[in-house]
C-alpha cells in the first residue's frame, strides 16, 4: 500500500514538471565548464592540502614497484616527497580505493585531476537527473545545481575524493533492486567498499531485515574486492592495514570534530564517546531496519544510518545525504511543500557553520533528524495498512 501511494504520489507530482528545453541545457553544460574551471583553480591554488594527491602518489606506488610497502610509512614519505605531498597526507584507505585512479594516474597531476573532475561532474550530474526524475521533481536545472552549490559535493570535487563515485554507485544499487535484480544490486552495492566504513551501516540494516539475496551479492562482492586487494599489496602489506590505520588517527583528514556522525557529534560533548557511539550506533541500524517499509523508505533509511555509524567520515562523504532527500520525495515521506526549505536547509547549514568556524560534527543533528522523520513516516505507514 505504501508503495501505491509514493507511485501516486509522483505521478501528481510529474504533472507540475518542468523539463529543461535546450537553451536550458546549453546553459547547465555552460555553467559546468565554469564550475570546472573554478574548482580546477581552487584545487591548484592549495593543492598539498587536498586528497586527490595521496591518491595519485598511491597510484604510482601501485604501479612503480611500491605496492607492497603501500601501509609503510618509510614508503609512503618516500613518494609523498617525490610528488611534493606534505608528509600528513597519507594515503589510509584500502588498497582497491586506488583502482579508479589507476585511470588517470598515467598523465602528469594537473591533466589527471583535471579528467577526474570531469568524470565526477558528469557522474554528480547523471545521478541527480536520474534520482529527480524519479522522484517527479525535475524543475529544469535546480536539482543539479543546487546539489553543486552543496557544500559536502563542492568539497568533493575539490578534494578529487570518491564520494561522488560511491553516490552513484548507491544509485545504481537502487535501480536494480527496484528491477527486482537483488543479487545484482548487492554486488554493485560491493563497490562502496572502497570507502568500507560508508556502507558498514547500510549492510547492517540489510542483516537485521534478512535480505539474503541482496546479501549474497554484496558478500560476493566484497570478498573480491578483498581478493583484488591482497592481490595489489601482498597478504602481508594488507594485514598491516588495521595497525597503519590506528597509527594514523588523528591526522591530517581525521578529525573526529568534523565528522557528522555518532563519533564526531558524542566528540564534542564527551571526553570518551566509544561507548556512547557503539550503543547509539546499534539503536541506528534497529530503527533504520524497522523503518524498511518499502524500497524508498528503506533504503533512505539504511543510508542515513550508515552516515551516522561510519566511524570515519569526511565532511564531503555528505554528498551521500543527496539521495535520501530525493528518495524521501518520491515516497511521499517529504511533502512537496517542505523540499525548498529543506534544501535550503542542506545548502546553508554547511555553509553557516564554516563561516562561523564551527564544527562539521553538528550536522550530524540534521542527518539524526531526517532519519527520525524516515522512520516515523515509515512506521504510520505501516499502522495505516494494518489497520486497513
Amino acid at each position: 500500500m505504501g508503495e501505491a501511494q509514493a507511485e501516486s504520489g509522483v505521478k501528481a507530482e510529474e504533472a507540475g514538471v518542468a523539463t529543461a528545453g535546450p537553451r536550458a541545457q546549453a546553459g547547465l553544460w555552460f555553467f559546468l565548464a565554469f564550475a570546472l574551471v573554478v574548482v580546477v583553480a581552487i584545487h591548484q591554488a592549495a593543492q598539498a592540502h587536498y586528497d586527490f594527491g595521496t591518491f595519485y602518489y598511491a597510484a604510482h606506488m601501485v604501479t612503480g614497484g611500491a605496492r607492497h610497502w603501500l601501509y609503510d610509512r618509510g614508503a609512503q614519505r618516500t613518494w609523498q616527497a617525490h610528488y611534493h605531498r606534505p608528509a600528513s597526507q597519507l594515503f589510509y584507505y584500502p588498497p582497491v580505493t586506488v583502482v579508479p585512479y589507476l585511470l588517470v594516474s598515467w598523465l602528469p597531476m594537473l591533466p589527471a585531476f583535471v579528467l577526474w573532475t570531469v568524470f565526477s561532474l558528469l557522474l554528480l550530474v547523471a545521478c541527480v537527473r536520474t534520482l529527480a526524475r524519479l522522484a517527479g521533481v525535475e524543475y529544469g536545472n535546480w536539482p543539479v545545481l543546487l546539489s553543486l552549490a552543496f557544500l559536502p559535493t563542492a568539497a568533493c570535487l575539490a578534494h578529487g575524493q570518491v564520494s561522488v563515485l560511491i553516490l552513484a554507485v548507491y544509485v545504481a544499487t537502487y535501480l536494480l533492486w527496484r528491477d527486482g535484480r537483488r543479487f545484482l544490486g548487492g554486488l554493485v552495492l560491493s563497490i562502496a567498499t572502497i570507502k568500507f566504513q560508508l556502507v558498514a551501516g547500510f549492510v547492517a540494516a540489510l542483516l537485521l531485515r534478512r535480505k539474503w539475496r541482496e546479501l549474497g551479492g554484496f558478500a560476493c562482492g566484497a570478498l573480491a574486492c578483498a581478493g583484488l586487494s591482497a592481490w595489489m599489496t601482498g597478504t602481508r602489506a594488507l594485514m598491516a592495514y588495521p595497525a597503519f590505520v590506528r597509527q594514523s588517527e588523528g591526522g591530517v583528514g581525521s578529525e573526529p570534530r568534523n565528522m557528522a556522525n555518532w563519533r564526531g557529534l558524542i566528540g564534542l560533548v564527551a571526553h570518551h564517546p566509544l561507548a556512547w557511539v557503539v550503543v547509539l550506533s546499534v539503536v541506528t541500524v534497529v530503527w533504520a531496519a524497522r523503518a524498511w517499509a518499502n524500497l524508498e523508505i528503506g533504503f533512505s533509511a539504511a543510508l542515513l544510518a550508515a552516515l551516522l555509524t561510519s566511524y570515519h567520515m569526511n565532511p564531503q562523504d555528505l554528498t551521500l545525504a543527496l539521495m535520501p532527500f530525493f528518495l524521501c520525495r518520491r515516497a511521499g515521506a517529504m511533502p512537496a511543500r517542505w523540499m525548498i526549505p529543506v534544501a535550503l536547509t542542506m545548502v546553508l547549514a554547511p555553509v553557516v557553520l564554516m563561516a562561523c568556524g564551527a564544527p562539521f560534527a553538528w550536522l550530524a543533528l540534521l542527518v539524526t533528524a531526517a532519519l527520525g522523520m524516515v522512520g516515523w513516516t515509515a512506521m504510520r505507514a505501516t499502522a495505516a495498512a494494518t489497520q486497513g
